[in-house]
Order: structure tokens, then C-alpha cells, then sequence
């Protein structure tokens, strides 16, 4: 009997702190695999076997040798009703040299065998020979005294005796050995043939089943392979926060727009994404007005363009933050970014100067107290006069 609830109470979480101070440093794959590990147990007990099996299966991408976790798969798969998903995992277990005591018992009880242990054994008893079996025992002994073969003569002469009385007492209408009629082959062709059908009919279905089991085992594991794809852009993302490379953050999330995100883990980039815009925004100011500085005598628009898209970054960043959030420098965020995008005449100078109104507007109705919406009035004339706007 397979008692699912009963196998899972001999699964415990494993003790990561306790295993730091017994092997002092863990690898990172081991980690997150007994993490996930430890995560499916809490998704057992809460009778989740759904997802406690892609977490186990994403323990086992990341380990292969955790056999444990594969073992646990198959009392899940049982537990929802997949014997043969069960069974599989059990035998790969097996196959893998590694805890198939425990697979085997698996395997065992679900097909009904008891785990019953071997008898002791039978201690064999002597009987006393029968007198009938002592005196044909002797008798098909070799001859060791004369005259042996008068035993010959009467067994003879006792043979024809017992013969002629069988003859007597049979009925002269029935025949001593009478043969059964052959039955009827056709029927036994068509009862092969049903029998053959069936068995071909069974396996068309065991066949099928493999197929579909097959399928979902690879859709599986390339969910996994793309998870772990997915966790070390996560880890990449982190290192660049961690070393203040806020603006290079912002670049590549913004890389990833409309791609398809395992949901845990575009949740977890957006808010890594969201907490570094306030930092990022200065780090994109700086640089675009380095670019746009460092064009005073040239005066090339391909520089200009260059400074004006990290203008425009930054702009669009700031607008999308809360109020608290907002850099103290949004006017100047605003003037310098609207000078670099009408001098960069990108895509279209008629384009790059209506953009450029736009943000010089907002300065004069959102800082009407400020220089910098003086200089946004000097610089509109400048635009609606045909006049180049300064450097």
C-alpha cells in the first residue's frame, strides 16, 4: 500500500545554516537547489504538489545529483494521481546509482508487492519410509543375489492377469483411449485475432502516453533552462546595482521590454528597476551634459544628438517618477535637454524644434519664477525667429 501522506512526513527541510558550520562553504548551485528544495516541502504541506514539483524540478536543472529531490517528485506525482510519472521518476533514481533503496521500495509498493521479509528457514523433517516404498525400492536395486529373474517371470505373468480383468470390466461399445474432436479452428483464429487487437489497442495508448509524458518532460525542461537563463540576467542586473551602475541597469531592463519573463523574476527586475531610476537619473544628467559641454566649438549635430538622447532619457525617467522622488535639478534636467535636442535637428529640425517648445513651455508654466524660464522665453524667440538657438 502506498500511503502518500505517510512518505511525505519522511522528507525534512535541510538545515542550511547547519550545514555552513559542518562544510564551511556551500556552492552557489547547492544552495539554491536546497533552497528550492526546502521551498517545495512548505508547498507539500500546504497541498500544492503543483508547484512544489517545477520547484523541484528547477532544483534538480540547477543539481542533477539531488537525488532526494527527485525521489520526493515521485511521491508528489503519485499523490496527484500520475502513477506513471511516479514510476518514471523512481527509475531514474535507480538508474542513477544513488538512493535506490528508497526508489526501489517506491516502485515496490506501487505494484502491490508487501514489504514482507524471507522466512527463516524450514528445517526439513525425516518420515519413516513406508514398507510398499522399502520393497520397490529394493526391488529396482541392482541384482545382487540369484536366481533375479523369476522376479522378471511373474511380473510378466501378473502384467497379462491384470490385462485380461481390465478387458473384462471395460463395456465393449467404448473404446480404451478415446481422442477429444479438434475444436474449431475458426474460432480459435478469431479469438487471436480479438486478442491480438486488444493487445495492440493497449499499446497504441501506452504509446501515446509516452509521447504526451515525453512532451511535457521536455516543455519542462526548457521552462527550466529559460528560469535559469532568467535568474542569471536577475544576478547580472544586481551586480551593476551593487557597483553603482545605475544608468547601465535602466539600459539593459529597458532591453528586455516585451520579452517573456517567468512572472517571480520580472517582478523582482522591475523592482530592482524602479529603486535605481532616482539614482540613475543624475548618472544620465551628468553625462549628457558632458557630451553636450563638450561640443562648444565643433558644434557637430551628431554630438548634439548623442547628448540630447541622454537627455531625453533622463527626462522621461524623471516624469515617471512619484512627486517625492523627483531630482532637486529638474529645471536644469529640462533647459540643458531642450537645447541639446533643437541643436541636434534629430529626427528633423522642424521635429527637434517643436520638441524643443514643448520642453521650454513646461519650464516657463512649471518654474515661472526661476531664470531658467527666463532663458526658456529667449530661446523660444530664438526657435520662432528662425534664429539657431545658443550653445
Amino acid at each position: 500500500m502506498f500511503d502518500t501522506n505517510e512518505e511525505m512526513k519522511h522528507f525534512k527541510p535541510i538545515d542550511l545554516g547547519n550545514l555552513r558550520q559542518k562544510l564551511g562553504q556551500i556552492p552557489e548551485d547547492m544552495q539554491n537547489a536546497i533552497e528550492l528544495y526546502n521551498k517545495a516541502l512548505e508547498d507539500v504541506a500546504g497541498k500544492n504538489e503543483d508547484m512544489a514539483i517545477i520547484a523541484l524540478k528547477k532544483a534538480i536543472a540547477i543539481y542533477p545529483a539531488f537525488y532526494e529531490a527527485m525521489n520526493l517528485i515521485g511521491v508528489c506525482y503519485k499523490s496527484l494521481g500520475d502513477e506513471e510519472g511516479a514510476r518514471y521518476m523512481f527509475n531514474r533514481v535507480i538508474e542513477m546509482d544513488d538512493s535506490s533503496i528508497r526508489a526501489q521500495q517506491y516502485l515496490d509498493r506501487l505494484d502491490g508487492k508487501d514489504d514482507g521479509r524471507t522466512s527463516g528457514n524450514v528445517r526439513s523433517k525425516k518420515r519413516d519410509k513406508n514398507p510398499v516404498v522399502s520393497w520397490i525400492t529394493r526391488g529396482l536395486s541392482p541384482e545382487k543375489t540369484s536366481p533375479f529373474y523369476l522376479k522378471y517371470i511373474l511380473g510378466f505373468v501378473i502384467g497379462v492377469i491384470a490385462m485380461g480383468a481390465l478387458w473384462l470390466l471395460m463395456p465393449a461399445d467404448k473404446p480404451l483411449i478415446q481422442i477429444s474432436p479438434r475444436s474449431d479452428s475458426s474460432q480459435q483464429i478469431q479469438a487471436l485475432k480479438e486478442e491480438n487487437d486488444q493487445l495492440n489497442q493497449i499499446i497504441s495508448e501506452l504509446t501515446a502516453s509516452l509521447e504526451e509524458s515525453s512532451r511535457k518532460e521536455k516543455n519542462l525542461r526548457d521552462e527550466l533552462v529559460q528560469y535559469q537563463e532568467w535568474s542569471r540576467t536577475l544576478r547580472q542586473l544586481d551586480s551593476l546595482a551593487a557597483m553603482g551602475k545605475y544608468r547601465d541597469v535602466i539600459v539593459e531592463v529597458e532591453k528586455l521590454e516585451g520579452l517573456a519573463i517567468p512572472a517571480d523574476i520580472e517582478k523582482e527586475i522591475m523592482l530592482l528597476y524602479d529603486s535605481c531610476k532616482p539614482m540613475a537619473i543624475n548618472h544620465i544628467y551628468e553625462s549628457a551634459r558632458s557630451i553636450y559641454n563638450s561640443n562648444a566649438t565643433n558644434k557637430s549635430k551628431e554630438v548634439y544628438k548623442q547628448s540630447a538622447d541622454e537627455f531625453r532619457m533622463a527626462i522621461r525617467i524623471m516624469e515617471e517618477l512619484d512627486e517625492e522622488n523627483k531630482p532637486a535639478n529638474m529645471v536644469q534636467i529640462y533647459y540643458y535637454g531642450a537645447k541639446a535636442i533643437a541643436l541636434s535637428e534629430d529626427p528633423s529640425k522642424e521635429e527637434a524644434n517643436q520638441e524643443a517648445l514643448d520642453i521650454f513651455n513646461i519650464i516657463i508654466e512649471s518654474f515661472p519664477n526661476t531664470g531658467f524660464a527666463q532663458y526658456s522665453r529667449l530661446r523660444i524667440n530664438e526657435i520662432e525667429s528662425g534664429r539657431p538657438v545658443k550653445h
